[in-house]
C-alpha cells in the first residue's frame, strides 16, 4: 500500500497539506500567529490518535460503553539538530464502565505496541500508563 500527500508552501514556515483522498490540514512551524500545529507536533498526536482507534475498536468489541476516553501524550526531544523524538509516554485516561485496570492495560499495549503504524514508524521508545475514572 502507498499512500501520497501533496505539501504547499504558502509564506515561511507555513504549508497547506492535502492527502490523496482529499483531506487538509494546515502545518505551521512559526512562533507568532500560528495557524496550525508544527510537523513534530502532529506526529506526536498521529501515535496517540493511530493507537486510539484501535483501542476504542477493541472496546466496542467488548460491548462496553465510552463515556469518556482521552490520551495526554508527550514527547522528549534531544536540543539537537535533528531532534527526533527519543521518548514516548501515553497517558490513557478512561471513563468507561465495566473496563478492568488489565484489559485496559491490554488494549493499550496492543494499541500502542503492536498495532500503530506511526509507533513503529519511530525510532523512539515508547510507554504508556493507564487511568480508569468513574462517573460517580
Amino acid at each position: 500500500m502507498t499512500k501520497t500527500s501533496t505539501i504547499f508552501h504558502i509564506i515561511d514556515k507555513r504549508f497547506h497539506a492535502i492527502s490523496s483522498d482529499g483531506q487538509r490540514i494546515m502545518i505551521d512551524g512559526e512562533q507568532i500567529a500560528k495557524t496550525g500545529m508544527s510537523p513534530m507536533d502532529l506526529l506526536l498526536n498521529a501515535v496517540a490518535s493511530c493507537a486510539a482507534f484501535d483501542i476504542v475498536e477493541m472496546i466496542n468489541k467488548k460491548r462496553l460503553n465510552i463515556n469518556s476516553y482521552k490520551v495526554e501524550i508527550v514527547g522528549t526531544r534531544p536540543k539537537t539538530i535533528p531532534a527526533p523524538y527519543t521518548h514516548i509516554h501515553a497517558k490513557h485516561i478512561f471513563n468507561v464502565a465495566g473496563l478492568k485496570q488489565k484489559t485496559a492495560e491490554r488494549f493499550v499495549d496492543l494499541g500502542m505496541n503492536k498495532y500503530c503504524s506511526v509507533a513503529a514508524s519511530l525510532k523512539a521508545e515508547i510507554s504508556f500508563e493507564v487511568v480508569l475514572e468513574s462517573n460517580q
